[in-house]
This record gives C-alpha cells, structure tokens and sequence, in this order.
C-alpha cells in the first residue's frame, strides 16, 4: 500500500512519491525556518541593525539570482549528481554560519546561503513535476507542504521546548535540511534527456501570467499585513499562539487543498484561499486585539497552506519536458523569494499614510480583484479527467446502493 491510502489512485509508485516529498520537504523546511530565525541569528552576532537588515537582504536577493540561475544551467546536469552537490552546499553552508565569528561572516555566509537555496530548488520541483501525472500532481504537492510544515513546526517545537541557543539551533536546522539527502538513498532521481531549448509557447505564457498575477498579489499582501500587528508585549503571546497554529493550518490545508484540487481543479482552492485572506484582513483592520491576530494568523495559514500546495503544481501543469525548471523558478521560486522581502519593510513606512483599517480594507480590495485573472484563467486540470472521476464516484456511489439494497433483511 505505501503512500496509496493517503492519495488514493495515484500512478506515481510509492518510492518516487517519497523521493519527491523528501527531496523539496527537507529544502522548504529549511528555508521556512532560516525565514523565521534568521534576524535572531544575525542579531546574536551584531546589534547594529544595518547589518541585520543587509545580511537578510543578501540572503533573500542571492537566492533570488541564484533560483535564475539554477533554472538555467540545473536541465543540463545529471540531476542526481546536480541535486546532492546542491544539498550538500546547503547542509555545509548551515553548519560554517554556526561557526561565523562575526559581522563581516555571518553576511558573507548570508550570500551563501541564499546561493544554496536557490540553485536546485526549481530542479527538485521539476523533479516532481517529472514524476506525477497532472490528476495527482497537486496531491503530491499537498503532501510535500504537509511534510514541509511538520518538520519546521517540529523543530521550532524543539528549540522552544529545549530553550536552544543559537549554535544549536542552526546545528538543527543543517540536520532539517539533510532530509533532503534521504531522497538520494530512495531514489536514483535520473530524468530521461530532455529538451534543453527554452520555448514559451503563447498560450502557456497567457495562462502562466494569469496565475502567477494573484499569487504575487497575495505575497505581496500577506508580507505587507503583518506591520498591522503591534509589536510589544500584550500582542506577543498571541502572535506566539497564532504563529503555532498558522504552521498547523499550513500542513492540513495545504493537504486538504491538494486532494480537493485533484478532484474538482485548481481554481476553486486559489479563490477560496483569497477570499479566506481578504475577510482575515478585513477584520483585523476592523478591531484589532490579541483575539483577532490569532484569528488572522490561522486563517492566513489555512489560506498559505492553499496557495503552497496549489502553485507547486500549477508550473508542472502548464510546463513541458525542457522548460520546467524555469517555469518553477518564475512561478514559484522568484516570486516568493522577492516578495518575502517586503517584510523587511518598516511597519511605520508602510502605515505612515493610512490608518490600520484604511490599510487592511486596501489589501482586501486587492484580494479581492486578483480574484479576476484567475477566473478568466484556463483550468490547468483537464475537464476530462474530472468528468471521468465524478463519473467512477457516482458509478460507486450507485454499485454500493444495489449492493445494500440486495442483501438479506
């Protein structure tokens, strides 16, 4: 059985859905953690805030470049031998930060960093991409976020619980992204030679710009959202609380989402995630205290644990063979590494000209019309293939009804 109860009638064999899993669940993981405490680490090194915000930017803005760079030249090495030097950067690189004496290392091996993020990770994603037939590929994309999110909410549970200091923490985070590694051991991760021409067929570009256009508006409003959140201590334990359950939300309802997304297409799940985020907006600009924020903090996670799920399938769907490590890298990958940025931006710079619920209904309203491109969007799972489902279902449905109604009283 395998993987199989948690998907139901996938193709992909239970050793190639383990393989992808672990090979991107192990890399985001990593990468959502060095998010969360990467200001930490570098503050412990310096209290001079421009090199804690250079050191962050270096990070974010490397990746981005090397993401770019990765989707180019990773389709023209042996995938496997392409994506253990790419671990194994990673996992080193984690461990030289631990050991940074100083101002001038930890921003040195901040680029290092976002380097190690960004050169494989649109290839492991095209790995899965490779892997999966589009009926099931969002299943195994909603595990991946599953997987992603349980380990990176296990081991802030383990820095918490252990009180861990800042060494040991980054130890711990060099042995999250080694889960990567268990991959390799699974799988021997060679892709058949592809294509390696870079064509943007037209009407894959037109369907393309129409996804990813809500999915930056999104970034962009989740990023800019949290300078609505006070900083001190009444709001701290409930950003605390929220944050938990955020990273809960994100692995069910980024699951949640993939299954539902494989049944009835990618749309509904992207515009349900919009809406969720909109209303949380709109009541946290509406009346602000510790019960709202936790409340906001959850449903930007179930709406996260949508979009995750949902755009780690959407490139494969409308890439082919040859072209997809640069479909993840603009689709998912670039976007994502960018606009994570925007948090960097001063709460004050961004409210400076608004009050808490002028902004919050902005972003709503722009929730709200991202909703447009993707209704006008291509659905990128065939309506075939739902139809075929819907009818095996009601055939099902219907055997199991004669089956009762033919046994004996």
């Amino acid at each position: 059985m395998g993987l199989r109860f948690l998907v139901g009638d996938v193709r992909i064999s239970s050793r190639k859905f383990a393989t992808a899993t672990l090979l991107i669940s192990g890399s985001l993981a990593w990468f959502f953690l060095l998010h969360t405490y990467l200001s930490d680490v570098f503050t412990s090194y310096t209290a001079d805030l421009f090199w804690v915000n250079l050191g962050r930017i270096l990070f974010y803005g490397f990746a981005v470049f090397s993401a770019v760079v990765g989707s180019l030249i990773g389709e023209r090495f042996c995938c496997r031998k392409y994506l253990l030097l790419w671990i194994a950067f990673g996992v080193v690189s984690t461990i030289m930060l631990a050991a940074s004496i100083g101002t001038i290392f930890s921003v040195f091996f901040s680029v290092l960093l976002g380097l190690s993020l960004g050169l494989g990770l649109p290839s492991s994603m095209a790995f899965l991409a490779e892997s999966t037939a589009v009926e099931e590929r969002s299943r195994v994309s909603g595990t991946t976020i599953l997987g992603t999110f349980v380990v990176a909410f296990l081991a802030i549970a383990t820095v918490r619980i252990l009180g861990l200091g800042i060494v040991t923490t980054i130890l711990l985070f060099a042995v999250v992204r080694s889960i990567s590694f268990l991959a390799l051991a699974l799988d021997k991760i060679d892709i058949e030679k592809r294509e390696t021409g870079f064509r943007f067929p037209k009407p894959l570009y037109k369907e393309f710009v129409f996804y990813l256009f809500p999915w930056v508006l999104f970034t962009i409003a989740a990023s800019l959202a949290t300078n609505l959140i006070p900083e001190n201590q009444v709001y701290a334990s409930a950003v605390a609380i929220g944050t938990t359950l955020r990273y809960v939300c994100i692995a069910i309802f980024g699951f949640v989402s993939g299954v539902i997304a494989d049944r009835i297409g990618r749309k509904q799940p992207i515009i349900m995630g919009l809406i969720l985020l909109g209303v949380s907006f709109a009541l946290l600009g509406f009346a602000i205290s510790p019960n709202t924020v936790i409340i906001y903090l959850t449903a930007s996670g179930a709406a996260w644990g949508s979009f995750l799920a949902i755009y780690l399938a959407i490139p494969g769907d409308l890439s082919f063979s040859g072209s997809r490590e640069k479909f993840y890298a603009m689709g998912t990958i670039f976007p994502l590494i960018i606009l994570t940025s925007f948090s960097m931006i001063p709460g004050t710079a961004v409210l400076s000209s608004f009050s808490a619920s002028s902004f919050s209904q902005l972003l709503s309203v722009i929730l709200f019309l991202s909703i447009i491109p993707v209704l006008r969007a291509k659905e990128t799972l065939p309506e075939s293939i739902i139809r075929e489902r819907k009818l095996k279902e009601h055939v099902k449905k219907l055997g199991k009804i004669v089956q009762e109604s033919s046994e004996p009283k």
